[in-house]
């Protein structure tokens, strides 16, 4: 229904706002609540046995899951309100001014929005043109037509051309409070929920769905369009820091996947997104499963059936990725693993993830892992836990200092070792990305003597840390290459760091092929012009590619015990505990060989 002129003159913005304070306050007390369950309460009741520490644990994670819910519903509420007041008091103020010209113009307007308009007159007095009274036009073919009857008649009757325009502008004005209105209206009649404490998949289907609703109503109060994308993490936390409190809270209600993805801005914020998009995601797969499986073939011989069982293995290899991130969370607490921060997701394609243990925006040591070939959000398990067990082995080391070890599972990893893992483009498109989380790290820290940064690459991963190192765009103090098949590069002192912060871990080569299937492929030689004895210059023409375990390529050749290509991270081996040295900067303790 459109509103008349008084309704919306009459409208008062801060009456309305005052209407989303609640919403605000019980969004913001939701997730204080989740992050007192997560941080504090569970952590010393995980590892307790018996059954009543049991049923405790499974009812507080009842709640901090529920909490998390009404976080997302109640910041969309709020989020519609304010967007609503702030498109309705941009409409008003059209309508104002336009009224303010009608009353200069000594013309009158009536609750539709007609502006009557008095005779014109000569200066004897005698009428010259009869008044009248202008509609508002507001279709675009009768918009086109009053403008080209007031451009044609505004030397023979100049009041009803501005009355038709005010008319025109006051009827815009209207319609915009009216569309506005029913949009919001729309939007806000679909965020129900049932009562009860526990959140279902269907409830967080919703919620996405709930989320994608308020965004589209919200467009003209609040665009995607201004987060920025693909600038430099200090542009990024520019951005966030110029933003008001209640803008941010806004475009963490309606874009989390965005905000969560943006390099410089706060781990707790990025957290805070990323765990909603995390569970709307697991909701929406889910029930995308439990429909596949539901339209599946009766027989295996049936034609498409393996395309059938593909799909079913890709929607329950993300499904595990998420569980195994969920499976973290769970684990704060337990042996003193600190708090989890999730700095990274996407189950799109192979999948994205990021996952801190402890707040690497206060550590005094961060680490950086980057897995190789292989990894996904599918396998994320595995690449996890060898975080979780280095942060038990670094921290021990340092007591008095804080520590922060990271899964970076933040690019497209090759993942067949025969037909793609020779290939370079895989680490050349991951390198940016390597890059900008790094500087992000460096930005969200302080600067760069806040954090002691190691990157720690295994097999294919110390390869993308060699494209981005080489290019001098690394914010890091060390690099560790485990079993690695090749850096770019001949020579440690071409990476950014510089070679004397360069260390390398292989096992031998019957342990450990990949350093030498690789070096062909990944590993570089050094063949050019060069000075020779008494500044005579030479052709150097090294045939056989170097590769982080060579001596030749001039780094730290770093002790270990490793069996084989997967064993450089066993728990209290040399090898771990050697790196744990490296990433914690005890680098006068680290065992060379």
């Amino acid at each position: 229904m459109t509103p008349t002129v008084s309704q919306l003159r009459e409208l008062d913005p801060p009456a309305l706002l005052s209407l989303a304070v609640p919403w605000n306050r019980a969004a913001r007390e939701a997730a204080d609540a989740k992050e007192l369950i997560d941080r504090q309460m569970l952590p010393p009741m995980r590892g307790q046995r018996g059954e009543t520490a049991t049923a405790s644990e499974a009812q507080l994670t009842l709640v901090a899951e529920n909490c998390e819910y009404a976080r997302i519903q109640c910041g969309l509420v709020e989020t519609a309100i304010n967007g609503l007041v702030e498109e309705l008091s941009e409409a008003k103020s059209r309508l104002q001014a336009a009224l303010d010209e009608a009353a200069e113009y000594g013309f009158t307007v009536d609750e539709d929005g007609a502006v009557t308009y008095p005779a014109m007159t000569g200066d004897d007095g005698s009428v010259l043109r009869d008044g009248g009274t202008a509609l508002r036009s507001d279709g675009l073919f009768e918009r086109m037509l009053d403008s080209s009857a007031a451009a044609i008649g505004e030397h023979v009757d100049s009041h009803r051309a501005a009355a038709q325009d005010l008319a025109n502008r006051i009827g815009r004005a209207l319609r915009s409070a009216e569309e506005v209105d029913a949009e919001y209206h729309r939007a806000l009649s679909e965020l129900d929920t049932v009562p009860g404490l526990e959140v279902t998949t269907d409830m967080w289907v919703d919620a996405s769905a709930d989320t994608a609703r308020v965004g589209e109503a919200a467009l003209g109060a609040l665009s995607p369009w201004d987060i920025p994308g693909g600038g430099s993490p200090e542009r990024n936390r520019e951005w966030w820091d110029g933003l008001s409190q209640r803008d941010r809270d806004a475009y963490l209600a309606l874009h989390p996947e965005r905000i969560g993805a943006l390099d410089g801005l706060p781990a707790e914020i990025r957290d805070m997104a990323n765990r909603g998009v995390l569970q709307m995601e697991q909701g929406r797969l889910t029930e995308e499963l439990a429909a596949h499986r539901a339209n599946g073939p009766e027989e295996s011989g049936f034609f498409g059936y393996q395309s059938w069982l593909d799909e079913e293995e890709r929607l329950l290899g993300q499904l595990r990725g998420m569980e195994a991130i969920e499976s973290r969370f769970d684990q704060t607490g337990i042996d003193g693993l600190p708090d989890a921060y999730l700095l990274g997701f996407d189950a799109e394609g192979n999948g994205r993830a990021i996952i801190a243990n402890g707040n690497p925006d206060t550590a005094d040591h961060t680490a950086v892992y980057v897995p190789g070939t292989g990894s996904r959000l599918a396998g994320a398990e595995g690449d996890i836990n060898r975080m979780s067990d280095m942060w038990r082995t670094s921290a021990a080391l340092v007591p008095d200092q804080s520590v922060s070890t990271i899964t970076w599972i933040g690019y497209d990893a090759p993942q067949e070792i025969v037909t793609e893992a020779s290939r370079r483009a895989y680490a050349y498109d991951g390198a940016p990305l390597l890059g900008s989380f790094t500087e992000g790290l460096e930005v969200a820290q302080g600067g760069p003597d806040a954090s002691h940064t190691t990157l720690l690459g295994h097999s294919y991963g110390s390869t993308v840390i060699g494209a981005v190192a080489k290019e001098g765009s690394v914010t890091a103090d060390d690099i560790i290459a485990v079993g690695s098949p090749g850096m770019l590069v001949p020579y440690a002192s071409d990476l950014d760091v510089g070679a004397d912060h360069v260390w390398s871990l292989a096992a031998g080569a019957t342990e450990d092929v990949v350093p030498n299937a690789g070096r062909m492929f990944l590993g570089e030689n050094d063949v050019g012009l060069d000075l020779g004895r008494f500044g005579i210059p030479h052709f150097d023409t090294d045939v056989v590619p170097n590769v982080p375990s060579d001596r030749e390529f001039g780094g730290h050749l770093v002790e270990n015990d490793s069996t084989d290509h997967s064993a450089y991270f066993d728990h209290d081996s040399l090898s771990q505990r050697n790196q744990a040295r490296i990433i914690t900067g005890l680098h006068d303790k680290v065992g060379l060989e």
